[in-house]
């Protein structure tokens, strides 16, 4: 199967060519019909005459420049009242007359003046000819009479068979473009409605963003089955918006059947029945896909239908900096306020832990002071000393207390370390304006060192496969990524309680350092993967939910990008890439 590009409908230049002629006179009804839509046969004899005269005296006769071979759609009527019924017909078949010739006098019936006034209360659009013989009747009476006199000629019997032929091109033609120009004026409203509102859109998602960009694309085409997807890494689709009128089944079948082609996708195109329209901006590959548009698209509504997707982009690009600006804003007073937090505790901690070393230290002295008390009972003291030591050891177990002792410091002590080791994770984030000097360093010797320092923290039963380029040299501030890498490698080893596989591969392509990291562990849902790099966001019962938080903002300052796919029970991957 292959991908066609949705170009926009080529047509020809006269789209309708259907014409009646209302006159009392059959003979001249049948010169009408000669003129506009000869027999093939006369056709051919008229070129060829034609040609030999051009051969004989080296020019055309004038008339044939005047008169290009047209063949029309032509339709008579003996009387007023029949035709005005023929046009009437056709307009309830939903068809339409862009010409009628009408002779004024047609007796006993209507005549032209009451058939033309007719047919255009039934028909504004029409052009019409009024054609007589006579002239009793003042031409502005006529047009007083009939109507809209910019559709409106005047035609004196005889006429010349050049004459009808130019006035059925020019009119019909007339029609069309006047035809062509409603639709464009009616697109460029359609338009106009759909830029205005994405362009005074009062939100900042850019998930109600995209959901709005779908409902324009879909009012402006008159299509109501449609979703926005966004092409990840190895064809693989994610539906970002969806209306809701796919059903479930026809969604995985058009996902299916379209995923292994989007990605060769850069301008409107079809793949099957679906119409693919790209967007085009700096943040995503997003793509609106369509299901019931009527193929092919009209001209003139396929060049504004590109001018919509282009200020959906503009949008969509202006929300996502917004949302960046935003989430940037927030993440820093976030910080500041950390900062603060950090400082505040920093020095009631540093006096817990103090206190807790000083009672670690007082408890071993009064732990042999039990050990003195023990050994005081049996070495020939006083009776008085004797007996002070005999009630001391028989009311505490000295191996007891000191085991007690011991725990509680244990306890301390690391619960107070965690707290340190929170604030510095803490401290880290709120360093946003940290100074950020790149060297020239082998990434690849970041990441066997960033293994040597993990190795005791991951579990036995995990076996790592290592792949990455040698050297793999990037300018970078290696310390902020042998953090990166750490925390990384030991969030995969968390997400494998009970062993796996930790796939580490890097490589250089287009100028950047690329680096992914994939565990076989328990994986991840689309909720929790959207929240990922969210400061203070975490799944676990322990943590400050700020590691891939510090992760992307070290990535952001290298001027690079961090991105995760993960499926629950299918294991995680997160891909990033730094200029090198």
């Amino acid at each position: 199967m292959m991908i066609m590009s949705a170009g926009p409908e080529k047509k020809g230049f006269l789209m309708n060519n259907r014409i009646i002629v209302i006159d009392d006179e059959p003979s001249i009804l049948n010169d009408y019909c000669m003129i506009l839509s000869p027999p093939r046969e006369d056709e051919a004899k008229r070129r060829e005459v034609a040609a030999l005269e051009a051969e004989l005296f080296g020019t055309v006769r004038h008339r044939e420049t005047l008169s290009p071979p047209e063949n029309y759609e032509v339709h008579t009527a003996l009387q007023g009242k029949q035709g005005f019924e023929t046009v009437s017909a056709f307009r309830n078949k939903g068809k339409s007359f862009a010409l009628a010739f009408i002779d004024i006098r047609m007796p006993p019936g209507w005549d032209g003046i009451r058939t033309a006034r007719q047919i255009r209360e039934i028909d504004p659009e029409i052009e019409i000819v009024i054609v007589t013989a006579y002239s009793d009747r003042n031409r502005q009476e006529i047009v007083k009479e009939i109507g809209t006199p910019e559709k409106l000629l005047y035609v004196k019997k005889p006429f010349d068979p050049d004459e009808i032929r130019q006035l059925a091109l020019c009119l019909t033609r007339k029609w069309e473009l006047e035809r062509e120009a409603e639709r464009r004026r009616q697109y460029l409203e359609k338009l106009l409605t759909s830029v205005r509102r994405l362009k005074t859109l009062s939100i900042s998602s850019v998930r109600e963003v995209l959901s709005a960009i779908l409902n324009e694309v879909l009012y402006f085409v008159n299509a109501r089955k449609g979703f926005i997807a966004r092409l990840e890494q190895h064809n693989k689709i994610i539906i970002e918006i969806n209306t809701g009128d796919l059903a479930s089944p026809e969604l995985d079948t058009m996902i299916r059947n379209i995923s292994e082609r989007l990605s060769d996708v850069n301008s409107i195109s079809q793949i099957d029945n679906v119409t693919v329209f790209p967007l085009r901006n700096g943040f995503g590959n997003f793509f609106i896909l369509v299901s019931d548009i009527q193929p092919p698209i009209p001209e003139e509504k396929f060049e504004l239908l590109r001018l919509l997707l282009e200020t959906s982009s503009e949008v969509l690009d202006s929300v996502n900096r917004q949302e960046r600006f935003l989430r940037n804003e927030k993440i820093a007073a976030i910080g500041r306020i950390a900062a603060g937090i950090v400082h505040e505790i920093n020095n009631p901690l540093t006096a817990i832990l103090g206190a807790a070393e000083l009672y670690n230290l007082e408890g071993e002295k009064f732990c042999r002071l039990f050990d003195v008390y023990a050994g005081s009972q049996n070495c020939g003291q006083s009776c008085e000393s004797e007996n002070t030591a005999a009630s001391v050891t028989a009311q505490s177990d000295p191996e007891e207390i000191r085991k007690k002792m011991t725990h509680y410091y244990s306890v301390i002590r690391d619960g107070a370390e965690r707290i340190r080791i929170m604030m510095g994770n803490i401290r880290s984030f709120s360093k946003d304006s940290e100074r950020f000097e790149p060297q020239l360093y082998d990434v690849g010797t970041a990441l066997e060192d960033t293994l040597m320092l993990a190795r005791n923290a991951l579990r036995h039963n995990i076996a790592v496969h290592k792949d990455w380029e040698r050297p793999l040299f990037a300018r970078c501030d290696i310390a902020g990524l042998k953090q990166v890498f750490l925390n990384l490698i030991l969030n995969a080893g968390q997400a494998m309680p009970d062993g796996g596989e930790l796939w580490i591969s890097g490589k250089k392509a287009r100028g950047k350092v690329m680096i992914s990291v994939k565990d076989s562990g328990s994986g991840m849902s689309e909720k929790v993967k959207k929240r990922i790099f969210e400061p203070f966001y975490t799944t676990k019962s322990e943590g400050t939910g700020l590691g891939l938080s510090i992760v992307k903002g070290i990535v952001d300052r290298h001027g690079g990008s961090i991105r995760v796919e993960s499926e629950p029970g299918k294991g995680t991957v997160f891909y990033m890439e730094i200029p090198e």
